[in-house]
């Protein structure tokens, strides 16, 4: 019996973890204002909107964790070069647009919010562009009654 104990924790720990659009009654559900926010933003980039994302969407400064690295903007050209980098690299990879599956892990705190965003990425013929399941974390911040992103990481390659 002890012996199964232990296993109880490292099937959760196994079977819990999935990337993947779960049933609507397991999904978290952030405030309307949150939820307007990531569907602008995702509009925005799904649009390659660099100018308004850089000046209206994201904080400065902003941190992004990537895989390998980690990016600090300070300044607007900052984040401008860092997302016509990134939309370049989309672009020549057919990228159409991205869709939010679902959230994860919302926690608001003040002025901070910190959720996980599911989504999928699409080619401009509208299949899956790589993992049907993404994820990327992210830091708001509110500002002057306005959301802005402080800091990202995702859970993928960014540019791919």
């Amino acid at each position: 019996m002890k012996k199964l104990i232990f296993l109880i924790p490292l099937l959760n720990l196994l079977f819990g973890c999935k990337t993947e659009v779960t049933k609507k009654q397991d999904q978290i559900s952030p405030s309307k204002e949150v939820v307007a926010f990531f569907e602008t933003y995702n509009k925005l980039w799904s649009e390659g909107n660099f100018e308004y994302i850089a000046s209206d969407i994201y904080d400065l400064p902003m941190t992004l964790y990537l895989q390998d690295t980690i990016n600090y903007f300070k300044s607007p050209d900052e984040v401008k070069k860092f997302l016509i980098n990134t939309f370049n690299n989309l672009e020549a990879n057919h990228y159409g647009f991205s869709k939010i599956n679902k959230w994860e892990n919302y926690r608001e705190d003040g002025k901070y919010i910190i959720t996980d965003m599911n989504f999928t990425r699409f080619l401009k013929d509208s299949t899956i562009m790589g993992n049907q399941f993404r994820k990327a974390t992210y830091i708001l911040i509110k500002k002057n009654k306005e959301l802005k992103i402080a800091a990202m990481m995702p859970h993928i390659i960014i540019d791919k």
